[in-house]
């Protein structure tokens, strides 16, 4: 089985801090349209991978007199490409209970990053940027995904994700490791528009990043935020959309070499959609009779697993 999904997320940034110099205090939004195109093979009954291209536009809107520190500008392409492979520790089938998986990865970055240190510019007074496509540097990817089906309407899961920079970029630059956790409650049976509603809270926490060894002011992130979304099941095709709101964001965005109150707000909106492939005729090693008959009986809940393996 070959899923074959799409993701468009549209993420704004509403941010504000004090004076740093002589232009006094600075605000303006940055947005983010982020595409990301994934595929997700079924190796095996156990074994999945996954790749994911990501890419798209940041843009950054400041309405005041252009500066060294801020100024309208955009960055745009590919961001970074990510490997995957799951394996399903454990999966009832039918009725209450549990799905587990693990993933082992790796994420490719693309040349789209900064390779001059913000922070230094910033001190000899030149105009610099903060913010590019890509990190510029590979990571390892963990992954644990668990989610638990009982007699109430409700399916309760959660994703954990543990990503570590294997080292510096060629420009310098460190960022630091983060922590994504997920926690989602789907509730089955109830109709709202017509799509199956769903509820998530999330968390992000990243340690400190380093250009040539020196800690960067502005680094080191605690976001926790709530929202929901629906599913439509359109066309044998999951639809997904999907609202997030800021509960916690303890993150610098002065993005200077300075200390002065900021605040930040940030807002997510994002579409997807996923529809699953019979891909049997292209591998000959599998028997398409036996295929066939598994399928037919398994068709609906094959179809929900692989879902919840993307997510």
């Amino acid at each position: 089985m070959l899923l074959v999904g799409g993701n468009l997320m549209n993420q704004r940034i509403d941010w504000w801090h004090g004076a740093l110099d002589s232009t006094g205090e600075h605000h303006g939004n940055l947005i983010s349209r982020i595409g990301e195109l994934n595929l997700n093979l079924g190796i095996t009954d156990d074994w999945n991978l996954q790749i994911n291209l990501i890419g798209g536009n940041r843009r950054m809107d400041f309405p005041s007199v252009p500066n060294i520190h801020h100024r309208n500008e955009d960055r745009g392409g590919i961001a970074d490409t990510k490997l995957m492979l799951r394996y399903l520790v454990s999966n009832s089938d039918f009725g209450p209970g549990d799905r587990f998986f693990l993933g082992f990865g790796l994420s490719i970055p693309s040349d789209n990053t900064l390779s001059r240190n913000p922070f230094l510019l910033g001190r000899q007074g030149k105009e610099h940027t903060h913010f590019d496509m890509s990190e510029g540097v590979y990571r390892s990817l963990n992954e644990v995904q668990f989610f638990r089906r009982t007699e109430s309407p409700f399916v309760v899961g959660g994703v954990v994700r543990l990503e570590v920079p294997f080292g510096q970029n060629q420009y310098g630059y460190l960022p630091g490791t983060q922590l994504t956790m997920a926690g989602m409650a789907y509730w089955q049976g109830k109709s709202v528009f017509g799509g199956m509603p769903y509820f998530l809270s999330a968390g992000q926490f990243r340690s400190k990043d380093y250009w040539n060894g020196e800690e960067a002011p502005n680094s080191g992130a605690i976001i926790i935020q709530a929202g929901g979304g629906l599913v439509w099941n359109v066309n044998e095709s999951l639809i997904t959309f999907s609202i997030q709101a800021p509960v916690v964001f303890k993150a610098n965005m002065v993005g200077e070499d300075a200390s002065v109150d900021s605040r930040a707000n940030v807002w997510i909106a994002s579409i997807s959609l996923r529809k699953i492939f019979d891909v049997s005729a292209l591998i000959p090693s599998i028997d398409d009779d036996e295929l066939e008959e598994h399928e037919h009986e398994h068709e609906d809940e094959i179809n929900q697993k692989m879902i919840r393996m993307e997510r």
